[in-house]
């Protein structure tokens, strides 16, 4: 094992930079994210005049309904890499082979299903399209460990230009076999093409290599903390994905294609940065799980920080999501327009809920995660089969209302532990909720009123109101500064060179 390798299993300890090292890491990752982000809606706005909304449909389907495979094969491996204080060489490698291991059999699990959900759906050619999509599965299973010890180190810019890179591949591959005619099979290579890179890299990029399984104490408290994870994680992946599952039983496939490209253009615009943060957040917090009271403010400046620039962007996506659809898609996804106008509104509520997870893991109590992401999955059930009689906007709105309903009592349940509650909360993000609730008002009221405008400048009058509404609040009435301080000074030490 060379000496390169050594900083990986590092035990955690408090550092008086930590806070510095978590912002910059968490704005590099969350920059990288964007650009990631960007990548993804590009693609989507090349395949989607090269191909159907149908193809998307067909696609969907299985992409959701495999979608809780990444943490079944991640296990909570990951995040018990990240989280243990100490780890061992032997300890990483059992957990590196039974990652694998889950992977092949999630793979093997899906090729076996193939048939049935073909028949459940009455689309034959689902067949084909589940057994290749289950490649990716084994794919997954390989490099888990090496992102998780990359992870470990907050070395978040090296992943996102992993992540980054298979991205690129990804899209390329789609694109060329979408020109050539492939139609749907464009879209079933990509994640596959995607998977193999992003495996090479994180080999290349982390010089641990595994070696033979030792399953001793220690690995199994680590598995039973990731049981516990993966709990959570396939009960809130179910949540997600009810929605679409829901609409392809009862709605046909080109009106599933509209709700998953307008689900698209909301995970890469929003949604994709609570999993960046996540990463950075529990990564820092772990580290002062000894400390609980520096744990508590650290989580209450974090959350605001991610509150005041996430929550405006999602009320500016709400005002601009028809006109920006239409422009980046074509006229033919303008119903996906509108259900992003809807979909974008979850992301204003949904910040205080997806903080939850840097509390469970950074406090070791992964099993609290799990319970919550049973209500999580019931509430989603309930308010979806109430909103499906209504078509995809329906549904959609009842994406919102489950978001709305969750946020501040799933932060409250995960903090008890260390004497978080619903009034730190509140204190952290209830002016930036104002501000964003406002700013979407207004900006709604706005693109009514000069509907009759070109797409263009209905989107610069209304995401400039949108700003100025919010500042106006946030900044201006409730004088939340702090976030921008931090911010400014970041910038300032990466223009510095100060590393």
């Amino acid at each position: 094992m060379t000496q390169d390798a050594d900083v990986y299993f590092e035990d955690h300890r408090e550092s008086s930079d930590l806070g510095r090292r978590a912002v910059r890491g968490g704005i590099v990752s969350v920059a990288m994210q964007y650009g990631n982000g960007a990548l993804q809606i590009l693609a989507a706005i090349v395949l989607a005049r090269l191909l159907t909304p149908k193809d998307f449909g067909l696609v969907a389907i299985i992409t959701v309904l495999t979608s809780v495979a990444p943490y079944l094969i991640d296990f909570g491996l990951g995040d018990a890499t990240t989280q243990r204080k100490q780890i061992t060489r032997s300890q990483i490698s059992s957990l590196f082979w039974l990652a694998t291991g889950i992977g092949l059999a999630v793979a093997l699990v899906v090729a076996a299903c193939s048939r049935l959900i073909a028949a459940v759906y009455r689309q034959p050619v689902l067949e084909p399209i589940a057994l290749c999509t289950a490649i990716t599965f084994v794919l997954w299973g390989l490099s888990n460990q090496h992102l998780a010890l990359l992870r470990r180190t907050m070395q978040f810019g090296r992943i996102a230009r992993i992540q980054i890179l298979g991205t690129v591949a990804g899209i390329a591959a789609a694109i060329v076999l979408a020109i050539r005619g492939y139609g749907y099979w464009a879209l079933v290579a990509r994640p596959i093409v995607n998977a193999a890179c992003v495996a090479l890299g994180a080999w290349l990029a982390c010089p641990w290599r595994p070696g033979l399984p030792a399953f001793d104490r220690e690995v199994k408290s680590m598995v039973r903390f990731g049981l516990y994870v993966v709990g959570f994680s396939v009960t809130y992946t179910l949540a997600r994905a009810v929605d679409r599952i829901a609409l392809g039983l009862r709605y046909p496939p080109d009106q599933v294609g509209y709700y998953q490209n307008a689900m698209t253009l909301y995970d890469n615009s929003i949604f994709s940065i609570f999993a960046q943060v996540h990463t950075v957040g529990s990564a820092a917090l772990s580290k002062l799980q000894s400390n609980p009271d520096a744990l508590r403010q650290k989580y209450q400046a974090a959350l605001s920080a991610v509150a005041f620039f996430v929550m405006p962007a999602a009320a500016i996506l709400s005002v601009t999501g028809e006109d920006l659809a239409i422009i980046l898609l074509g006229e033919k996804w303008r119903a996906a327009g509108w259900l992003l106008r809807v979909l974008a509104l979850r992301g204003i509520f949904q910040v205080p809920e997806m903080s939850q997870g840097w509390l469970h893991l950074s406090i070791g109590r992964a099993d609290r995660w799990r319970n919550w992401g049973i209500v999580s999955l019931a509430v989603q059930i309930i308010i979806v089969l109430a909103g499906l009689p209504f078509g995809p906007t329906g549904v959609a709105l009842a994406g919102v209302g489950a978001s709305l309903l969750l946020a501040i009592p799933s932060v409250s349940y995960a903090g008890r532990p260390i004497g978080i509650g619903s009034a730190l909360v509140i204190r952290a993000v209830g002016p930036q909720l104002i501000g964003a609730v406002s700013a979407a008002a207004a900006g709604w009221w706005l693109v009514s009123a000069i509907a009759h405008w070109p797409s263009l400048e209905r989107i610069i009058l209304s995401a400039g109101l949108c700003g100025c509404v919010y500042m106006l609040v946030a900044v201006v009435v409730f004088r939340v500064t702090e976030p921008m301080r931090v911010a400014r000074s970041v910038v300032q030490d990466r223009l510095r060179g100060n590393r």
